[in-house]
Parts: structure tokens; C-alpha cells; sequence
């Protein structure tokens, strides 16, 4: 057994290096790597999500990753090294002797994942309900009603079926509990970034929720556009908490001279922001917890 490993997943290979290793160790697949090596500690610059299930049944084994792609090309760039996967496991070490704080745990437990792949089914099936409602209002056609319905009722169950899984993560039953806000965009935005609610600071969350700026919507990345779609929906019921906020922001922008669609808009992102910087702030009020706890 030994204690670190470093490794790089090339195309259809991994490989392997040993934290006092010079030879860099070729397998097959991540399984052959780990039953031959027996590591507790496995650190890579990052890993398939194909192999997140499988990872959550290695309990003894703690996992780490880069929490800056970028830091491994420039730091292969600044050692003058080309691209190969040799160069970046080696590269990989070096970053990890040099500065540990770059990496981070891999905090991943099957409720997490199921969570994650349920919301990304939501996510396409809410696309294709949406076409279904167009379809249905555009022809009159009774199979195109029947279609919509059946996927509303699936929507339903599956929005359910989330709420209920997502109660077991930590974070999301204190979201509950605490900001009255529960749903499959907010199971998803936790399920997927949840150690960046906690890990990164509130202006680089603004910046990765792409709430800077005035980028038209559907160029937004998928946990953007969930954010709004959760602040939206905050607005539609008049959430004691954000619908204030909307109310406030809507009513300067107007008497700024916007239009009530514009100051609609704007207010909207103004009470997504606010959603963020709450969650920011019960990420970091939690108490870190081990991969096994």
C-alpha cells in the first residue's frame, strides 16, 4: 500500500505516479490503478464523472483535485514540457509538493450524485416540456396535449423525487429550513456547486453565476439560468424574504426611468444575487465534514 498517488487519465489509459516514483506506472482503467497501488490518497487534476459512483465505494481513500485547470498547463508551459500525459502526472506532483492549498477534497457520496443526475434529467426534461407546450399551443393536434400532459405529471414526480433525495444533503435541508426555498433548480445549484458556495469568495461567485454584466439569457450557463429560474419563482409565489427585495429594486428602477419590463429584468438579477450571497453564506456557516461522515 502506498500512501500518495498522482494521476492523469489519458485516452483510454490512466496513469500512474508514486509520490517518491520516478517511473510513471501505465493501467488500463482506475479500478486496475487502485487494486494494484492500494493509495489513500489519489490526486488528479480532475475525474470522470462516470467514475464518481464507483469512487464513493473506496471509503478509505481520500481524493483530490485541481481546483485551477489552468494551473497545470501554465505550470507544464513554465517548465518548457509539451503536452503528454506523462509530462502532466509528473507536472501534477510537482504542483502538489509545491502548493497543496490548490487542491481540493473531492467530497462526493451516492446522494450526491443520484441528486445531481436527477436534476440534470429535470434540466432536459423541462427543454423538451417546454417544446411540448409550444407545440401544443401552435397546432391543434389531441397528441400534442396528451404529450404535454404526460410530461407535466412526470416533471411533478421527478421535482418530487428530488426534493426528497436532496433532503439528505446537508445543505440543502439547512436552505429549507432556514430560507424557506426548496425545488430542483436549488437541488441542482447545491448537488453540482456546492463546495464553491462554500470554497470561493462572494465576487468570484457572482462571476461564475455570470450575474455580472448583461448577457443576454440564453447564453447563460445552465446554473445561471437555474438561479434566475429559482429567483423568478421566489417573485411568482411573493417569498416573504425576496419578494421585498424584488419589490425595492423594481420601484428605483422605474423611477430611474426604465421601462417595466427592463426594471422587471434587472430586479430579477438583483434578488438572484441576493439568493447567492445567502447560500454563500450557509455554505461557509457549515462545519466541514470528512468524505465518510
Amino acid at each position: 500500500m502506498v500512501s500518495r498517488v498522482f494521476i492523469d487519465f489519458g485516452r483510454n489509459k490512466v496513469y500512474a505516479l508514486q509520490e517518491d516514483g520516478e517511473e510513471v506506472m501505465v493501467f488500463n482503467d482506475f479500478l486496475e490503478m487502485f487494486e494494484k497501488l492500494r493509495p489513500t490518497i489519489v490526486v488528479a487534476d480532475s475525474y470522470p464523472r462516470k467514475l464518481l459512483q464507483t469512487m464513493t465505494r473506496f471509503s478509505g481513500a481520500t481524493f483530490l483535485r485541481l481546483r485551477d485547470l489552468k494551473k497545470l498547463s501554465e505550470e507544464r508551459k513554465n517548465n518548457g514540457l509539451r503536452k503528454t500525459d506523462e509530462n502532466d502526472v509528473k507536472t501534477l506532483r510537482q504542483i502538489f509538493l509545491w502548493r497543496p492549498d490548490l487542491f481540493q477534497p473531492l467530497y462526493t457520496s451516492p446522494v450526491e450524485l443520484e441528486v445531481r443526475a436527477l436534476t440534470e434529467l429535470w434540466v432536459e426534461l423541462a427543454g423538451i416540456k417546454k417544446a411540448a407546450k409550444n407545440t401544443r399551443s401552435t397546432i391543434d393536434d389531441p397528441l400534442a396535449v396528451e404529450t404535454y400532459r404526460m410530461l407535466q405529471r412526470y416533471a411533478e414526480r421527478l421535482a418530487t423525487r428530488i426534493h426528497e433525495r436532496a433532503m439528505e444533503l446537508p445543505l440543502y435541508r439547512m436552505v429549507v429550513e432556514r430560507l424557506g426555498l426548496k425545488g430542483p433548480a436549488l437541488a441542482y445549484i447545491i448537488s453540482h456547486d456546492g463546495f464553491a458556495l462554500k470554497a470561493l469568495c462572494r465576487d468570484r461567485l457572482v462571476f461564475r453565476f455570470q450575474m455580472t454584466g448583461r448577457r443576454i439569457h440564453k447564453r447563460r450557463k445552465t446554473r445561471s439560468r437555474l438561479l434566475i429560474l429559482l429567483a423568478m419563482s421566489t417573485v411568482l409565489h411573493k417569498h416573504r424574504r425576496y419578494y421585498q427585495v424584488y419589490q425595492r429594486y423594481f420601484e428605483r428602477f422605474q423611477t430611474e426611468g426604465y421601462g417595466r419590463k427592463r426594471a422587471f429584468w434587472k430586479s430579477i438579477l438583483r434578488v438572484a444575487e441576493r439568493i447567492l450571497k445567502d447560500l454563500h453564506i450557509l455554505a461557509k456557516s457549515q462545519t466541514p465534514r470528512s468524505p465518510d461522515t
